[in-house]
C-alpha cells in the first residue's frame, strides 16, 4: 500500500473537513458519538464494579487497592476502544459518501469480523503505555517513583503532600511528546487500516509507523490546531454550563446540575466526532488503498453552517 506525502498545510484541511463532516448525517453521526460515550462508561462500570463490590462501606481506601480498581480499568478501557473508534469512524465514512447510516452502526466491527484484529491492537496500546511508563521510570531516577508513590498516598489520607522532582524533568517531557506523537499517531491511523484496509495487524503497525514520520507535518499540524480549539472551546463551554447550571439552581440545585453535565457531555460528544473525523481523513488522504471511497480528493475547504 502506496502512503502518500502530504504537505504540513494538509493538517488545516484535515481540520476542516472534519468539521463538516458531522453536517453530512448528524442523527447517525452525533447518535454514534453519544452511544460511544455510553458505551465506554459500560465498559468503565463493567471494570470497577467487581472491585467496588469489595470496598462497598470503606471510607478510605489505600493506594493498593486504588491501583488495584485504576489497572482493570485500564486495560478494560484501551482494549474497548479500538473497537468503538472503528466503529465511529464507520458511521463518519459511510455519512461522507452519502450513503444509509445510523447511529447503531457504530458496533459494525462486530458484525464485520474486525473485532478480533482491534482487540489486538488494544493489546500493543497496553504494551506501548507500559513501555512509556519504564522510560518515564529510568529518567526520573531510582528515589522518584517511591516518592511519588509517598506522597499520593499522603493526599490519598488528607495530608499536603509535596510531589518529586525528576532528575531529568527536561528530557523526560521530551520523550513523552515523542513518544505520545508516535503511540496515539499508530492507534488512530492503524485503526481505520485494520477496519477499513483489511490489512493485518503488523502491516497497519509498519504502515502506520511509517506514515507518522513521512506525514509528521501535517499531523503535528492537525493536533495542534485540534488542541488550541479544544482549549478555546472548553473555556467558553465551561462559562456557558456554569451559567446555565446557576440559573437552572434558581428553580432546583438538581436541575442545575443536570443541565450542567448535559452541556458538558453534548461538548464531549462533539469533540469526539471532530477527533474520530480528522483521523479519518488523514487515513484516507495518507493511504492510497485503491479503494474510491478512500481515495476521494476533497474538494475546496469550507464551514458548512
Amino acid at each position: 500500500m502506496r502512503i502518500r506525502k502530504l504537505s504540513a498545510a494538509q493538517g488545516l484541511v484535515w481540520v476542516r473537513e472534519a468539521i463538516n463532516i458531522g453536517a453530512r448525517n448528524p442523527r447517525a453521526v452525533f447518535g454514534a458519538a453519544a452511544l460511544f460515550v455510553a458505551a465506554l462508561y459500560g465498559f468503565a462500570a463493567l471494570a470497577v464494579l467487581p472491585v467496588a463490590i469489595g470496598l462497598q462501606g470503606r471510607d478510605q481506601i489505600t493506594l493498593r487497592e486504588a491501583f488495584g480498581v485504576a489497572i482493570p480499568l485500564f486495560i478494560v478501557l484501551t482494549l474497548a476502544m479500538p473497537l468503538l473508534l472503528a466503529g465511529l469512524m464507520h458511521v463518519v465514512r459511510e455519512a461522507e459518501a452519502g450513503r444509509p447510516v445510523r447511529a447503531r452502526d457504530l458496533f459494525a466491527p462486530f458484525t464485520q469480523g474486525r473485532a478480533r484484529p482491534l482487540v489486538m491492537l488494544g493489546l500493543v496500546q497496553v504494551a506501548l503505555n507500559l513501555v512509556g511508563a519504564l522510560l518515564v521510570i529510568g529518567l526520573a531516577g531510582s528515589d522518584y517513583w517511591p516518592e511519588y508513590f509517598k506522597a499520593l498516598q499522603g493526599a490519598m489520607s488528607g495530608h499536603v503532600a509535596v510531589p518529586p522532582q525528576p532528575d531529568h524533568p527536561v528530557l523526560m517531557m521530551l520523550v513523552q511528546l515523542v513518544f505520545n506523537y508516535f503511540s496515539y499517531a499508530l492507534v488512530l491511523l492503524c485503526v481505520p487500516l485494520v477496519a477499513f484496509s483489511n490489512t493485518g495487524l503488523a502491516e497497519s503497525l509498519r504502515l502506520g509507523l511509517r506514515a507518522s514520520v513521512a506525514n509528521v507535518g501535517a499531523n503535528l499540524l492537525a493536533s495542534v490546531l485540534f488542541i488550541a480549539a479544544l482549549v478555546m472551546a472548553a473555556l467558553v463551554v465551561g462559562v456557558a454550563a456554569l451559567v446555565v447550571g446557576l440559573v437552572a439552581s434558581l428553580v432546583h440545585p438538581l436541575l442545575g446540575a443536570m443541565l450542567s453535565l448535559i452541556v458538558y457531555a453534548g461538548f464531549a460528544v462533539v469533540v469526539l466526532v471532530v477527533l474520530v473525523a480528522i483521523s479519518y481523513v488523514a487515513w484516507r488522504d495518507t493511504f492510497d488503498t485503491g479503494d474510491a471511497t478512500a481515495a476521494v480528493v476533497p474538494g475546496p475547504a469550507h464551514i458548512e453552517a
